[in-house]
């Protein structure tokens, strides 16, 4: 066992998992007219939050409507992936 390249290892996955510079996170749209989202740890995010493409430029939300979202700068900024497909019932068995 090479303890030197475990530590190395150890050291190398803690300073990128503690960096975060991105991550993939959902989100629910809660408010439709001023697009607020609220994502899965709860923070209610407004428009302000999100880098919008060019994709989903005059894009019409819907409350209820979940998104794929990259949060980046450590939660400064959120890009919107994609909207995700509503589960089917016989998936949510």
């Amino acid at each position: 066992m090479n303890d030197i390249g475990d530590i190395i290892k150890m050291l190398a996955k803690e300073a990128v998992e503690g960096d975060k510079p991105v991550s993939v996170v959902t989100g629910e749209v809660i408010d439709d007219e001023e697009l607020i989202v609220e994502t899965e740890q709860k923070l209610q995010l407004t428009e302000s939050f999100f880098i919008i493409s060019q994709r989903f430029e005059n894009h019409v939300w819907n409350k209820g409507d979940k998104l794929l979202l990259i949060r980046c700068d450590g939660g400064q900024k959120y890009v919107i992936l994609d909207i995700l497909p509503e589960k089917k019932e016989e998936e949510e068995e």
